[in-house]
Parts: C-alpha cells; sequence; structure tokens
C-alpha cells in the first residue's frame, strides 16, 4: 500500500475527528439563524411528515447492525471470513447501548455509520430489525412445506420493491397503490382547503410508495417541480411558439380524455408555480447546503446526494405554510446497494452518506422548531445473505432500518433480532432471513402516529390485521 494512502482504521479516526471538528456540524449551527423562517411559522403546529429513505438494490443488514456478543460475532465472522473487508474488526465497529437490554446480546453498528451512531446516542434514532415483506407470520417450517402464504417472487429486485411500497405485499409488481399514497388519501382533509397536490412529494422519480387513488405524487427537484418543455422557457426560441403551447393546453375541450389531460396538465403548471414561489432558497440565507462527506474510497471529500435529496424536502418543508398543507409525505432513494461485487468500498461509501445524510436532516428539523414532527425511516428492496461469495452477498429477505426524529422512541430496538450463523431458526438458505416483523407493522406503526385510526390503518394495510391483536411495534411516541 502507497504510504500516501490511508488504512482503514486510519481513515475512520480520521472520519471521526472531522466530526468533531464541525464537518457534520456545521450546517446545524448556521442553521439556527438561516431556519428562522421555517421556525417563526406558527400557524401549522399540527405539521407532520413522513420522509421514506429508500436504499434502492437491497442494503446488507447483516452488515448495518451487527450483534456483538461472543457467540453472534464470531458467527458474522465466519460467514463474511471469505469477502475481504465484510469481516469488521471489533475494535473498528460503533457501540451501541438499548434503552432495553436484550439478555446476553450486544450490538455495535457498521464502522462507516457514524451520524447514526450520533443520533442513537442522542435517543433520537431506533433501530427495527429483522423487517421485510410478509403476509402473515412465517416460520421456517411453514415456509419448507409451503405451509403459509408468501409474497410472490422472493428476491426479485422489482416485485419485493413493489412489495415494500404497495399497500398489500402479495400484490407485487401488479399492485398500483403504494401505502404512502393510500395513507395520504385518507388524510387529505388535514391539509388545508383539501389542498393534495403537495401532499406526495418524491425527489426521485415516480414511486409506487406514493401512489393513491385521489391524492397523486408531485416529482421535484431543487429547482421545484420538473418544468413542461416549451413553457418554462421560449420553445425553440419563440415567446410566440410557448404562448401557442399554453394555450393548446388551456383550451376547454369537449372530448373527455383529453379535457382530463387539460387538468392535469394546467395542475401541473399551477404546482411549478406556488412550488417554485414557496421553497425556501438553498444555502445562505435559506436551509444551509449540506457539508461534504469524507468518502472512505477515495479519501477526498465529496457531495452527498442523498443529503442534497433531503436539503431539497427541507426546503419544500420550509414552505408549508404557503402551501397550505399540514401532513406530507416524501421519498427520496440512494442506490446502488446491489453489493454482488466489491461490497466492502461500495458498502462504506454508502453507509457513510446515509448516516450524514439522516444526521444532517435531523438537525435541519431540530433548527426549524419541527424535531418532533418530521419522522425519517428507511426501506430496501430486502436484506442480503449472511454468506458471502468472493467479494459480495446475494438477495435475501428480512433486513434492519432506522427510524429516526423527535417523535421516536429513539436509543432502542424494536422486533426481534435473529441468532446469527447459517441454518439457525430464521435462514432459509445462506442467511437469508424470515422476517419477524412485516412491513405491514412497520407502515402502521409510522401511519397511526401521522394521524390515521386504528380502522384507517387497517383499510390502508389489508395484512395489518394478520399479525395479531396489536400489530404495532411501539417506536413511536
Amino acid at each position: 500500500m502507497c504510504k500516501c494512502e490511508l488504512s482503514r482504521r486510519q481513515f475512520l479516526r480520521t472520519a471521526s475527528l472531522a466530526t468533531m471538528s464541525g464537518l457534520y456540524a456545521s450546517p446545524f449551527i448556521m442553521g439556527l439563524n438561516s431556519l428562522a423562517a421555517m421556525a417563526q411559522d406558527t400557524d401549522m403546529s399540527d405539521y407532520r411528515a413522513l420522509v421514506c429513505v429508500f436504499l434502492q438494490g437491497g442494503n446488507d443488514g447483516h452488515g448495518t447492525v451487527i450483534a456483538t456478543d461472543q457467540d453472534s460475532y464470531n458467527a458474522f465472522v465466519q460467514a463474511r471470513s471469505g469477502a475481504p473487508g465484510l469481516a469488521y474488526p471489533m475494535d473498528e465497529l460503533l457501540p451501541i447501548v438499548l434503552n432495553t437490554p436484550q439478555s446476553g446480546r450486544t450490538f455495535a453498528l457498521n464502522p462507516y455509520l457514524t451520524g447514526v451512531q450520533n443520533l442513537f446516542k442522542a435517543g433520537r434514532a431506533a433501530i427495527v430489525a429483522n423487517t421485510g415483506t410478509l403476509i402473515a407470520p412465517a416460520t421456517k417450517t411453514q415456509v419448507n412445506n409451503n405451509s403459509v402464504p408468501l409474497p410472490a417472487s422472493l428476491f426479485s429486485h422489482f416485485d419485493q420493491t413493489a412489495a415494500w411500497q404497495a399497500i398489500a405485499s402479495n400484490g407485487g409488481s401488479a399492485e398500483h397503490e403504494g401505502w404512502g399514497g393510500a395513507v395520504a388519501d385518507l388524510i387529505e382533509s388535514m391539509n388545508v382547503n383539501s389542498n393534495s397536490m403537495f401532499t406526495c412529494i418524491s425527489t426521485a422519480g415516480i414511486a409506487l410508495f406514493l401512489a393513491g387513488q385521489t391524492s397523486f405524487q408531485l416529482n421535484v427537484t431543487p429547482a421545484g417541480p420538473i418544468p413542461i418543455y416549451g413553457l418554462n422557457k421560449p420553445l425553440f426560441g419563440s415567446q410566440a411558439g410557448s404562448d401557442a403551447l399554453a394555450s393548446i393546453f388551456t383550451a376547454e375541450e369537449a372530448n373527455l380524455f383529453a379535457k382530463e389531460y387539460g387538468v392535469v396538465v394546467n395542475r401541473s403548471i399551477q404546482a411549478q408555480s406556488l412550488l417554485a414561489s414557496s421553497m425556501l432558497t438553498a444555502g445562505p440565507g435559506g436551509v444551509p447546503n449540506p457539508p461534504q462527506y469524507l468518502d472512505p474510497v477515495t479519501k477526498m471529500l465529496a457531495d452527498n446526494p442523498l443529503a442534497d435529496s433531503l436539503q431539497t424536502v427541507a426546503r419544500i418543508i420550509g414552505g408549508r405554510s404557503s402551501l397550505g398543507v399540514n401532513r406530507q409525505i416524501f421519498y427520496v432513494q440512494l442506490g446502488s446497494f446491489d453489493t454482488h461485487d466489491g461490497q466492502a468500498p461500495t458498502h462504506a461509501r454508502l453507509l457513510t452518506q446515509l448516516g450524514q445524510a439522516l444526521e444532517y436532516f435531523d438537525g435541519l428539523m431540530n433548527d426549524a422548531g419541527l424535531g418532533n414532527q418530521v419522522t425519517t425511516f428507511t426501506a430496501s428492496d430486502f436484506g442480503r445473505t449472511l454468506t458471502c461469495n468472493s467479494d459480495g452477498t446475494d438477495h435475501g429477505w428480512g433486513s434492519h432500518h432506522f427510524v429516526v426524529g423527535g417523535a421516536v422512541k429513539g436509543q432502542d430496538m424494536y422486533g426481534t433480532y435473529p441468532i446469527v450463523g447459517v441454518n439457525e431458526a430464521n435462514d432459509v438458505g445462506e442467511g437469508r432471513l424470515i422476517p419477524t416483523t412485516s412491513v405491514d407493522q412497520y407502515a402502521g406503526t409510522l401511519a397511526r402516529w401521522f394521524g390515521l385510526t386504528d380502522g384507517q390503518v387497517k383499510q390502508v394495510l389489508p395484512n395489518f390485521a394478520n399479525f395479531g391483536s396489536n400489530p404495532y411495534l411501539g417506536f413511536m411516541g
């Protein structure tokens, strides 16, 4: 190794010092003044927002939250020893202490999740263990005997992404309504003048998660909603061309299809104009820009794409009063988690981005006086195998997730952390975990905090009642 290149241990030490010196903390200090416009908003005291951070590709839960009691850790190291960099040394792991101890078990986070460790220690983050797509509770015997209904096309990216985001996991890729959108349908009346135009917002394109029956999703960039080509600037350099195009869109139509198309287009034009004028600006005088993160691969500072997306969310939340919304649901995405090859460097980079972005965004919400009103949670296609191939892992099932915010009963773990090892009780092969917590329970707990009644939760999540008389997980205050 070149003498000028940092070892992993040196890098982690450097990253820790960078955190202490303000690499992560600087925007929070700036935010006390620059987010004043958000904090002064007193007319929206009932405001609440859910922010889904989707880890696209299937995040390796085994390597994200790690059991460190001796038996568990030994089994983890043994399973991962064949892949360079995936059997993390004990002294590099980030220890966490649960408010509710688990007998004989201790835990730590991946070495690159410093931001999440900070949130966890502050009581602002919780872990939801071994969560995944289920129709009903399932045991290893039932799965092996095919005696319990299972989600369609397990281990398929496309189908399991759909199962995570849809109102019914058994619908798979055939499902066309997401549980975020279904929740939005039911809380529409909570928004001022029933303004549903700004309830469901994605920074990552069209998402099944936000697809509803009456609500619809708005796709945004840092510049606001994606504009209609030819209306945002002169068409082919001609303002007359843009005016002619606008007249076509706004013309009264007799054909029902054309009339409805006109409604959609004009709604988009209206949304773009209102959101562009309502969003807070980025940078000085507005929402502080996220700090760069220290890339564990290049050992250089780099921009964090997830933090940039969450900054856009914060800017929209800052304009909530002008938009007339008391409830909002956001979808952001961080990709490249399909780590069949080269997992050690890729996962290190992605988890560094995730931890820094979650801490940055939570700091923004705190500075704006919204720390208890905005809840951020992770989701992913599925987990990955405990066993490894040459330098990566394969598609799994259950995984571990984070929930962040002031309303979260933090510094704790919810659900059941599995016995670590191959051929254990929850393993259906190579360390693929049968989930012990369903997406429905995870979603239902968030939806009830958001304002849905128990009856409405069951309406949104048809499988919710399959998980006992009280399926809620208890991680929300």
